[in-house]
């Protein structure tokens, strides 16, 4: 097998957010920067920003140039079937059209209590107890009714086929469901369940949250078929209409870690993914921890003979993430089935609220983008060899969502959590014994399982051992397979049973395999932040992840944090270098523009002062509650000691403000951009003086009418909210330059290796020399770009290596003796240099490449550096991204170690 070339099917195809005012010159920009690094294609995704009338002609203008640019590419382009998310509602098209529409949510209270509140047409039943009735939420729709999901379709999917065909590659579909509210209900469910089990449903009713007898009978009846009305109406319906016109249909499912979370929202989640031809989940924030969610797809995928898996990932885990977390977060999912990667998010542009969409920005902006092609062929040569192997797996992991249905009564939940925690632990002991496993779901059993001699099959796989946990029952089919595989010789047994695969003696690596026609590989992957030793009983050789390159295999194996290791196996001592001494001053040869963040000012609305030295997201939260024109003058101060040859003011929208320096108004000729293409630079040089700078921004700022009743739309249900744009915004400036920046005050250690940083800054000269611990703090303290140091070491000893510890950064060039060796990005940052040092004088150089957070945040989140970030995280004073709460800003800013040692 080739394993140095890998086609673009296996690579990562991102959520493209088009959050702006799109113009085809700039989107066909973008799309050949993503083919150049290495991107299979994208997902085309209306997102709040979007300047652009949704599925207008000037979308579709742009959906055409990308269509047209990625077949002439090579690339795949996919539509996102949504304005934001949700699925389902049509950008508001579906959901306008009255109550039928609308998602519904079942509610009951005493028969004999008032009901005058409660419109007559939504009492479902009265009975001598209670009286049911239905809300709505006429934000999203009923997944259930397949009448409106026919309609979903006949307004947002068919206006592509009709204009493009087949020559796209289909559609993502974003977290559908059916409740986020407690027990959902749908006008087509009494005529439903009379039709699946041939009596009313209205005696069920009270059953659903009372312990009455015949209450497990009651809940797995309504929740199974809750589960497949919402699969037929919603996912089959979508994926038949899909293949009928030769389009593939993916996306994922919503809250899919845990019995309880995807009770409500999906009834079940493995028995939707086989409408998927790309099954999909979704991961966000920095942290890992055992769950359901890459089990149950992986496994729905393999029973139904899909081989791509789909994971939407990296959303919160904020501008800091590393590489080597990134790496970390996306290989913890591929040793457990996926296998290509949907990164969240690729933003049009980062202006106003979009550069606080869920950070961090996997894209354009960042200064790590030209390195990026590193970590995307390595995720994508083991994404290929994940999907193109023959999957073996032996073990089957019996689900206990049916356990969960009993449980659940919409308020205690008595006995589900325990439940959860037993499957949850089995997974944990099937993996720490390293066999590979699928889990055992009740309607997909009942959907393509049978029972062959002493083997349980279940669609396209075969199993000979099933693993049961505590459970309360299945369904009856499942019960009488599981009974005819026992009766046959079927092994079912518990976890302790089992003994553990010999293949590698850690249990905390994780492991998968792959049959190929002439090899085996073996994958292991160490998601701890600690080493981890370990002896590996089957190879023959390694792949190199990120060149394709064969190398050595050796039993004995000690993984790096977060490391991992493709061993193939097809039948088939020198002295350990001293390290270089890299402590002590470096000088600084080359940097990138330097910046100053400018988030906090003195406002006033017309005239009247609202804040000293407020934080500047407080204007826009504070203009918007007004809901009328205002007139609003913001003054910044800004000391300076030094002024470079050149002196920018970064600003977005520049031309809607009068801005001012020293109280003379500023030549707005456009000077480019910084960072993104939405913060224009002013040259300002010639307005600033030595000392204390006043800088002046004056707007008259207004929204319009719809954009004022779509804020308020925004506060009741998230649809709103994503889709939310606003006609003005009022954010950060940024100082840019070649200066450095003094911090005037004090630092303080906080976790996640960052700092409070209490205190003003000045702009001062450039920085000459910088030691590698603690770069921000060395007039780098908003920062993001790329710094180049140097240093000259006279050596007698060659026989070195370079090692590092690297914080704040995500890629790492080193150059010895002008020969590039190779970038780092993940552990071990190590580099061996007996091949390029010389006995005498040597020349290191090392470019640090960062990331965006220093310069954009969160700064003022009292919980400092945020491994899961969201809007929220930014905002002052209570909001619409906050749900209206406040209480978690800190005046101190919060900015991340930039070190190597």
């Amino acid at each position: 097998m080739d394993f140095k070339n890998v086609d673009k099917k296996y690579r990562p195809v991102p959520f493209w957010s088009w959050n702006e005012k799109l113009n085809v010159p700039e989107t066909l920009r973008q799309t050949e920067l993503m083919d150049e690094i290495g991107m299979g294609g994208y997902f085309m995704h209306a997102r709040g920003g979007l300047q652009t009338e949704y599925m207008g002609e000037e979308w579709f203008e742009n959906i055409a140039a990308c269509i047209d640019e990625c077949n002439k590419r090579g690339m795949h382009a996919w539509a996102y079937d949504e304005n934001g998310w949700p699925s389902g509602f049509g950008g508001g098209k579906v959901t306008g059209k009255g109550e039928k529409y609308w998602q519904k949510y079942l509610r009951y209270m005493p028969a004999d209590a008032d009901r005058s509140q409660i419109p007559e047409n939504r009492i479902i039943h009265i009975s001598d107890e209670f009286c049911f009735y239905y809300d709505v939420n006429p934000f999203y729709v009923d997944t259930m009714d397949a009448e409106v999901i026919a309609d979903f379709i006949n307004e947002i999917y068919e206006p592509y086929y009709e204009k493009f065909g087949s020559s796209f590659d289909g559609f993502f579909t974003d977290e559908p469901q059916i409740s986020r509210n407690g027990i959902p209900w749908s006008l087509t469910l009494p005529a439903k369940f009379e039709e699946a089990y041939g009596e009313p449903i209205y005696d069920y009713l009270p059953k659903l949250y009372i312990q009455k007898e015949g209450f497990f009978e009651a809940r797995m009846k309504f929740w199974k078929l809750i589960t497949e009305l919402f699969s037929a109406s919603f996912m089959k319906q979508i994926s038949d209409w899909c293949h009928a016109h030769d389009l593939k249909f993916t996306g994922h499912m919503l809250l899919e870690e845990t019995l309880n979370s995807q009770l409500i929202t999906n009834g079940a989640c493995m028995p939707h993914y086989e409408y998927f031809d790309i099954p999909g989940m979704d991961w966000l924030g920095r942290p890992i921890f055992p769950c359901l969610t890459p089990h149950q797809v992986a496994s729905a995928a393999a029973q139904t003979g899909k081989k791509q898996i789909l994971s939407e990932t990296f959303a919160l885990c904020g501008h800091n993430v590393g590489h080597d977390e990134l790496k970390r977060n996306y290989e913890w999912m591929m040793v457990r089935g996926i296998n290509i990667m949907c990164q969240h998010l690729q933003g049009y542009s980062l202006r106003g609220i979009r550069k606080r969409d869920y950070p961090p920005a996997m894209y354009i902006q960042q200064p790590w983008w030209d390195d990026y092609k590193m970590f995307i062929d390595a995720m994508s040569r083991v994404g290929m060899l994940l999907a193109e192997g023959n999957i073996t797996t032996s073990t089957l992991l019996m689900h206990n969502q049916t356990s969960a249905w009993i449980c659940f009564d919409n308020a205690e939940n008595p006995g589900l959590e325990h439940y959860n925690q037993k499957l949850i632990e089995a997974t944990v002991a099937l993996e720490a014994k390293h066999i590979p496993f699928h889990l055992g779901d009740d309607i997909m059993i009942e959907r393509h399982g049978r029972v062959e001699g002493n083997k349980l099959i279940i669609g396209e796989m075969t199993y000979d051992t099933v693993v049961v946990t505590e459970h309360l029952r299945y369904l009856d089919y499942t019960e009488k397979l599981l009974a005819e595989f026992k009766a046959n010789g079927g092994k079912i047994v518990t976890v302790d049973e089992l003994e553990p695969n010999p293949i590698i003696d850690n249990p905390n690596i994780t492991y998968a395999t792959r049959e190929f026609p002439d090899f085996t590989m073996h994958y292991f992957v160490n998601s701890t932040d600690s080493k981890q030793p370990a002896t590996i009983t089957k190879g023959s050789y390694v792949v190199n992840i990120v060149t394709g390159e064969k190398e050595k295999f050796t039993s004995d194996y000690t993984f790096p944090a977060y490391g991992s290791l493709v061993v193939i196996d097809d039948g088939t001592g020198d002295a350990a270098p001293k390290t270089l001494d890299i402590s002590g001053e470096w000088d600084v040869v080359n940097a990138t523009e330097n910046s100053l963040t400018l988030d906090k000012c003195t406002y006033w609305f017309d005239g009247e002062l609202q804040q000293e030295n407020g934080y500047i997201l407080n204007v826009s939260t504070r203009a918007y509650a007004l809901e009328r024109a205002v007139n609003i003058k913001c003054q910044f101060k800004v000391d300076i000691e030094y002024i470079p040859e050149k002196l920018y003011l970064a600003v977005e929208t520049p031309e809607i403000f009068k801005i001012s320096v020293n109280g003379t108004e500023i030549d707005k000729t456009d000077c480019g951009y910084f960072s993104d293409q939405a913060f224009r630079k002013l040259d300002i040089t010639k307005y600033v003086r030595l000392g204390e700078n006043i800088i002046e921004t004056e707007v008259l700022f207004d929204q319009s009418p719809e954009t004022y009743e779509n804020m308020r739309k925004a506060k009741i249900f998230e649809s709103e909210k994503n889709k939310l744009t606003y006609d003005m915004e009022i954010e950060s400036m940024y100082l840019v330059g070649d200066f450095g920046v003094r911090c005037n005050g004090s630092f303080e250690r906080i976790p996640h290796s960052a700092y409070f940083y209490d205190g003003t800054f000045t702009v001062v000269a450039p920085t000459e020399k910088v030691t590698f611990r603690d770069i921000q703090k060395q007039g780098y303290a908003f920062f993001a770009g790329k710094l180049t140091v140097k240093r000259t070491f006279n050596l007698e000893d060659t026989n070195l290596k370079l090692s590092l510890c690297k914080k704040g950064v995500n890629a790492i060039h080193v150059k010895v003796n002008g020969k590039t060796l190779p970038t780092l990005m993940w552990a071990p940052y190590e580099l061996d240099l007996s091949d390029v040092l010389v006995k005498g004088e040597n020349e290191v150089e090392i470019t640090i490449v960062n990331n965006l957070r220093n310069l954009l945040g969160p700064h003022h989140h009292v919980a400092g550096e945020i491994f899961f970030a969201c809007p929220a995280n930014f905002y002052d004073e209570g909001s619409v991204f906050t749900d209206y709460q406040s209480g978690f800003y800190t005046e101190k800013y919060s900015l991340v170690e930039i070190s190597l040692i």
